[in-house]
């Protein structure tokens, strides 16, 4: 029974002679025990030594001092603070996820020395505890709501509505990728059944074709069970079949997989082909096959030996049950299928809709540096500032780059942060901080809105003269602008953003547009846009993103970049990337399902059309005969492909009618996962009906057209 806390993010972090940007995680020596950790080399660090002690992964040791048990003993600078690295975490352990270096902290992480962490409204914390044998998540949640209750009463301020959700870890790591995970379960699951129906579908037709023959076995001694164990034995040899081919096409289709995955997926590279899946993948696989050869097995151990010895299927006479579940198998592979389709559709045009949104700046050609410096008190932190000013005119300078600047808080960026603000003359304080108007907050350099194309509405950009010294200044997003100034010039004005202590007004001096700051997914909403030189602390703490707007491709211009930062300071870390990049990279999920739902649907569509085109071929193939009268008594060629289509055609729209019955359930479990597009979209549910009926015009066309050009002579003699 342990509990522990834990805070961070990507920083930089300096070694002896480099700087590395990596994920760093402050936590204390109670982290160990709730996770049960056993170090691969040292320990852990126990609270007493804390705050000058760190432990790192196995990845982060090799690649930085050559082997793991080789970073034992050494120190790292965090935030300008040293560190003796006490011990080494195995390779599988990784929480939160990608952290590389576990920092300590105070054991009460509002009392450390230097620090003033006591802002009640900043929850800045998460949480991790390991229960005690025989304690319930729900009594778990009991006391803590009881906890958050008293919190409540004695800080109604900040705590008032407020209280602790008690959540498995498990439910933590995966919740979020749990619907993405059942959809592409019940895509699977749909185009198994699809399949199964399809080749129940073969075995049937072919099964067709055979029924004299075996009601003549059956005439001559063989037992209907015999009979019925030839059937089950073919669909046997295709169930074996199919299994070694898939397992030959599975392993670079599971290693594309693992590619096109998202960062954000849990586990996702421990995912790999091993001796269970095989065999469990291998044994549904001839479990679906011999479960749809058990139809056409059916059909065998009911003959009617009389009335099978008269039938025919080279005339027609192959029993109307038997066609009328051949066409119901179609019609269900179809609806199947609709479905898919439908889903794929509505994911498809949601990615669209993301890649098309105006996100409120230009993304092309920008160069991402994610940069940061240690400084240990504010004059450190004023030259890190003007140290960050001088690089940014020598990266200007470089050959291919337009233009320059920095930011903390860049769209889709980890950094940044958000919080109320006041009115001047509102009369309100932050004593009642649940009441004030809210908005996100970044901080940039004067270039920062020409370089990210991002439109000056009102008023000013930041001038170089927006100094630590000088009277603070902000710029407000449009959207700030109708919260809290509906009707009015904001210019001029004062508000008192909560991002600093102490808290100073700022005199608004600009207004620009909105952005997407999280994803092209998330609203517009306000931003409140500070000078970086008059917040050196909270650049500090989180590090600056520098944007290079460029005349030609951005990331040739990484290694010219990274040698000047290093000639201006060899302890500042940095981490290159595109904002094209980043913008893919926020909405990696979404392309990821839609590509697997796609696959999916395609697949769904092949297999639907090949029921249609064998289903048609063998009602060719049986009705050779009565073709063949047809044309005799005058039908002409186009009379009898027209026949063919129309039948297919029928079946394919009795099957987007089920699917599509079916989808206006079905589209619920993906409702969620949409932007920019209704569930019941209309034009997407026309879209796939057009695809369905075309497809399966494709595919009876072959047969149809076969069937036109048989010679009726031939035909009548047909056996």
């Amino acid at each position: 029974p342990s509990i522990s806390y834990y805070y961070g993010g990507e920083i930089g972090v300096q070694l002896r002679d480099h700087a590395a940007f990596t994920d760093v995680e402050f936590t204390n020596a109670e982290f160990a025990r709730v996770f049960s950790l056993q170090p691969s080399y040292g320990r852990f660090f126990e609270n007493a030594e804390a705050e000058h002690s760190a432990v790192v992964s196995s990845g982060f040791a090799a690649q930085n001092f050559g082997a793991p048990h080789a970073a034992l003993g050494e120190t790292i600078r965090v935030q300008g603070k040293i560190y003796n690295i006490v011990g080494v975490l195995p390779p599988d352990f990784s929480f939160p996820a990608k952290t590389q270096v576990w920092v300590g902290d105070a054991a009460d992480p509002g009392g450390n020395a230097g620090e003033d962490r006591s802002n009640r409204g900043a929850f800045n914390y998460r949480a991790v505890a390991k229960l005690r044998p025989g304690i319930t998540l729900a009594t778990a949640q009991a006391q803590l709501a009881t906890i958050g209750a008293r919190l409540s009463a004695a800080y109604p301020a900040d705590n008032k509505d407020k209280s602790f959700v008690a959540v498995p870890l498990h439910e933590q790591l995966v919740g979020d990728v749990r619907p993405v995970l059942l959809l592409l379960a019940a895509a699977v699951g749909l185009v198994l059944l699809i399949a199964c129906v399809n080749v129940a579908n073969l075995q049937l037709a072919r099964a067709t074709t055979r029924f004299r023959e075996m009601a003549l076995r059956s005439a001559l001694g063989a037992s209907q069970w015999q009979v019925a164990r030839q059937v089950l034995a073919q669909s046997l040899l295709l169930a074996i079949g199919g299994s070694i081919a898939g397992i030959l096409i599975a392993v670079p289709l599971v290693h594309g997989l693992v590619g096109l995955a998202p960062a954000g997926l849990p586990r996702i590279q421990e995912i790999h082909l091993n001796g269970w899946v095989l065999a469990f993948t291998a044994l549904l696989c001839l479990l679906a096959t011999v479960l749809a050869g058990m139809i056409p097995a059916w059909h065998v151990l009911r003959l009617n030996l009389a009335n099978s010895l008269k039938q025919d299927a080279s005339r027609g006479l192959s029993g109307q049950g038997v066609a009328r579940l051949r066409s119901a198998l179609v019609i269900s592979e179809v609806a199947l299928t609709f479905m898919l389709a439908i889903s794929a559709g509505l994911l498809a045009r949601t990615l669209f809709h993301l890649t098309e949104t105006n996100i409120g700046f230009s993304s092309d050609r920008l160069l991402v540096m994610d940069a940061h410096a240690p400084a240990n008190d504010l004059q450190a932190e004023i030259q890190k500032t003007n140290e960050f000013e001088s690089l940014f005119s020598q990266l200007g300078a470089l050959p291919g780059v337009e233009k320059v600047a920095g930011v903390a808080g860049l769209p889709t960026g980890q950094s940044g942060s958000n919080g109320g603000y006041i009115l001047e003359g509102s009369g309100k304080n932050f004593s009642a901080a649940s009441n004030l108007p809210r908005a996100d907050f970044s901080l940039a350099s004067p270039d920062y809105f020409s370089t990210m194309g991002i439109p000056l509405l009102k008023g000013r950009a930041f001038a170089p003269s927006d100094k630590f010294d000088t009277p603070y200044v902000v710029i407000i997003s449009e959207s700030v602008a109708k919260q809290s100034f509906p009707g009015q010039d904001p210019i001029g004005k004062q508000i008192m953003p909560g991002l600093d202590l102490p808290i100073k007004w700022m005199t608004i001096v600009g207004v620009v547009g909105d952005v997407r700051q999280d994803s092209p997914a998330s609203q517009p909403g306000p931003t409140l846009y500070m000078p970086i030189q008059q917040h050196p602390r909270f650049v500090e703490g989180n590090g600056l993103q520098v944007v290079m707007r460029t005349a030609v491709a951005p990331l040739s211009l990484m290694d010219s970049a990274q040698k000047i930062v290093h000639a201006t300071d060899p302890e500042i870390a940095t981490k290159f990337t595109t904002m094209d990049f980043m913008l893919q990279d926020s909405i990696a999920t979404p392309r990821f399902r839609t590509i697997l739902i796609g696959a999916f649907a395609v697949l769904g569509l092949l297999l639907a059309m090949l029921g249609v085109y064998s289903v048609m071929g063998y009602m060719v193939a049986q009705r050779t005969f009565e073709v063949g009268v047809r044309l005799t008594f005058g039908a002409v060629p186009g009379d009898i492909r027209n026949m063919i289509v129309r039948q297919a055609l029928t079946l394919a729209v009795i099957g987007i009618g089920v699917g599509l019955l079916l989808s206006l359930v079905a589209v619920r479990a993906v409702s969620s996962m949409l932007f920019g597009v209704r569930a019941h979209d209309p034009i997407t549910f026309a879209a796939a009906s057009a695809l369905l009926l075309l497809s399966a015009f494709a595919a009876a066309y072959v047969p149809a057209r076969r069937a036109s050009s048989v010679d009726p002579m031939k035909a009548l003699r047909y056996e």
